[in-house]
């Protein structure tokens, strides 16, 4: 089995590669672990920045079509005023459940092979290409492609399922990528690590068309609505905290109320929704390296940028569109694959880099009680249009 490119991973950033390389009449393999459409903790939000991904893609009036329309949103810290603001253009509320099926479809609605439940067991290099062993519908199955484009999200699908990724020269040199990546988590370990969450509650007019995020000791969530009228909250906490808290997501909503007096009013009338609580972790809240031994990161899988920024689907999707964009020199034999490689790596840092500095900048903010409410009160409309301005930057 061959094919032009592979992509593992069909969220925002790999369904996007995958459908920008097969409008192309690429042959492209797109491997996905779970069966959409499902559930995902997520903010839920996507930001102006991601309509001429949308569009590019050709699924922007679908997706506007059911999201809710944010226009405004309020920053509600520990000890201060809630701060509002105007997005400069709006928003987009619509869930996972929706848009990753939605934009999984259009990738297959466009050419991309789709594969869904399928667990990736090996990667090796192989005569300038990749060849990836891959399980689907209890089959194994192996296919040789010269791009491989990882959008498996925070963490290497090899990794997770214990198997070995052996990268090297050929079939007489390989050597083992475990060592690299584990030397860039041993980076992201530098930082505090946290755990998400997400969970539904039934629609609430109070919140339509706005977006509040809130603060509290060890981290922050959000509520905003998505198609259907439905809230979605999803948040973070330091992982040492939780450790510290009783057993369920049920007692960390519960510390975070207690410690934000907005989140606990604002919270009080809404009645639960069908999915309940969804958790993941841990999170890094860094950037990695968006190109390993030729292998184009995209997504999560080149860092995960901080929720309340509001960018990281926007990013997602573009990061997807970036890499098949880098691709196609190399596969119209125009340039070398470490050639394209190089190109997307640099590309990616002059769009992405200088926003997770400043996501990371604003999180000390946010999650400083102190200077945060300082902040807020001296500077707070300020504070927020120039964070929007840094976080969508180059978009």
């Amino acid at each position: 089995m061959t094919a032009h490119a592979v992509v593992i991973g069909a969220g925002p950033a790999g369904s996007a590669a995958a459908a920008v390389l097969a409008e192309r009449g690429r042959r492209v393999l797109l491997l996905e672990k779970d069966r959409f459409p499902r559930p995902k903790v997520c903010g839920e939000f996507l930001s102006a920045t991601a309509r001429p991904s949308l569009e590019r893609l050709g699924v922007l009036e679908r997706v506007e079509a059911a999201a809710e329309t944010i226009r405004r949103g309020s920053v509600h810290l520990p000890g201060a005023d809630p701060v509002a603001f105007e997005l400069p253009r709006p928003a987009l509320g619509l869930s996972r459940f929706l848009l990753d099926d939605l934009l999984a479809s259009r990738a297959r609605e466009l050419g991309a092979d789709l594969r869904f439940a399928a667990r990736v067991l090996a990667v090796d290099r192989e005569n300038g290409g990749f060849r990836v062993r891959f399980a689907a519908d209890g089959v194994e199955r192996e296919v040789f492609a010269p791009a491989l484009v990882g959008a498996w999200g925070r963490w290497d699908p090899l990794d997770i399922c214990g198997s070995r990724r052996s990268l090297g020269r050929g079939r007489g040199s390989r050597r083992s990528l475990r060592r690299g990546r584990g030397a860039r988590r041993s980076r992201d370990a530098r930082g505090r690590r946290y755990l998400g969450w997400s969970r539904d509650y039934a629609p609430d007019a109070a919140l339509a068309g706005t977006v509040r995020l809130y603060a509290f000791a060890g981290g922050y969530c959000g509520l905003s609505r998505v198609e259907g009228g439905a809230v979605n909250l999803a948040g973070v906490i330091a992982e040492d905290l939780r450790r510290r808290l009783p057993p369920g997501w049920d007692a960390v909503v519960a510390h975070a109320r207690a410690g934000n007096r907005d989140l606990e009013r604002d919270l009080a009338p809404l009645s639960p929704g069908p999915v309940g609580f969804l958790g993941t972790g841990p999170v890094y809240f860094t950037a990695k390296p968006p190109e390993e031994d030729g292998i184009l990161m995209a997504g999560d899988a080149a860092g995960v940028i901080d929720p309340f920024s509001g960018e990281g689907q926007a990013a997602a999707l573009a990061s997807g569109i970036l890499a098949a964009d880098a691709l196609e020199p190399a596969l119209r034999g125009e340039a070398s694959p470490s050639e394209a490689a190089r190109l997307y790596a640099e590309a990616w840092r002059g769009r992405f880099e200088r926003r997770f500095s400043w996501s990371a900048a604003l999180r000390r903010l946010m999650l400083s009680p102190a200077s945060g409410a300082l902040a807020a009160r001296l500077v707070g409309p300020r504070l927020m249009r120039f964070a929007i301005g840094r976080l969508t930057a180059g978009a």
